[in-house]
């Protein structure tokens, strides 16, 4: 599979930009695309998007031609990827195009491990930290680490709860940052997927 995933500075809502400071509802922030199929058949979607983009209770995007290029241009690249991974294929065989694949995952899960062992070996098993949102409401995060294994438990137990706001991180998101900065930490050149 090919995928791309891209942040769209304005999709609408009270304000422009992404994230209205003072937004107490997803809808306040703009456009909410629970599922729609922005290809079918092989044809852009427009109409469809474009009714999503600008029919919005409190207000439509106020830059629909950038919307509409945006996603165009992350059909393209996801089309392009489409097109090299088959050649890929072609060229060098399914279970060839696997193994590396495979081996890619299994070299960065390596990169981590040995990563967090080091951490451990230097600073101990288990860290901790707290910081505070601008309204107060904790993140805390405890980092168990095996020192054998370089595995983690990343737990952030103490935070606080769901605010009325636009700063709350459904899980998907939190995975990104924990991956994002493990990622950050390796001291070696490794391929991003």
């Amino acid at each position: 599979f090919v995928a791309s995933r891209g942040h769209h500075s304005d999709i609408g809502g009270i304000s422009p930009g992404s994230m209205p400071p003072h937004s107490t509802n997803l809808e306040e922030e703009g456009a909410r695309i629970v599922a729609f199929k922005l290809v079918k058949n092989g044809k852009f979607q427009e109409e469809g998007i474009t009714d999503i983009l600008v029919n919005q209770e409190y207000g439509g995007t106020r830059n629909l031609k950038d919307n509409l290029s945006d996603l165009r241009a992350q059909v393209a690249a996801n089309n392009s990827g489409i097109r090299l991974l088959h050649q890929l294929v072609e060229e060098n065989g399914l279970d060839t195009v696997e193994a590396y694949m495979h081996f890619i995952q299994h070299n960065a899960e390596m990169a981590v491990r040995h990563m967090l062992k080091d951490f451990a070996a230097q600073h101990g098993t288990k860290t901790h930290a707290i910081d505070y949102m601008d309204d107060g409401t904790p993140i805390e995060l405890t980092i168990n680490i095996d020192p054998d294994s370089g595995s983690a438990c990343f737990d952030f137990e103490g935070t606080g709860p769901q605010i009325l706001g636009n700063l709350n991180a459904p899980p998907a998101v939190t995975y990104s940052a924990v991956i994002y900065s493990l990622r950050s930490l390796v001291g070696q050149d490794i391929p991003l997927n």
